[in-house]
């Protein structure tokens, strides 16, 4: 999201069900790239960073 987004809910970016389908898609290939049991600090956030996207976005999805 741009910084000129607005974060309201009501966001095409957050009410679109193709585009969060497909941003959970993209964040969970990513996971699976990374791994699920980072090596380092950095790596483990960024597992908890995609996890949490995930999530949210799946909230998303489901409060449509």
């Amino acid at each position: 999201m741009s910084k000129n987004e607005s974060a309201d809910p009501r966001h095409p970016a957050f009410t679109d069900p193709d585009r969060i389908r497909e941003e959970i898609a993209s964040l969970e290939f990513r996971l699976n790239e990374i791994g699920y049991d980072g090596d380092c600090a950095y790596e483990k956030a960024m597992i908890r960073f995609f996890e949490e996207q995930v999530a949210m976005r799946r909230t998303w999805l489901e409060a449509n």
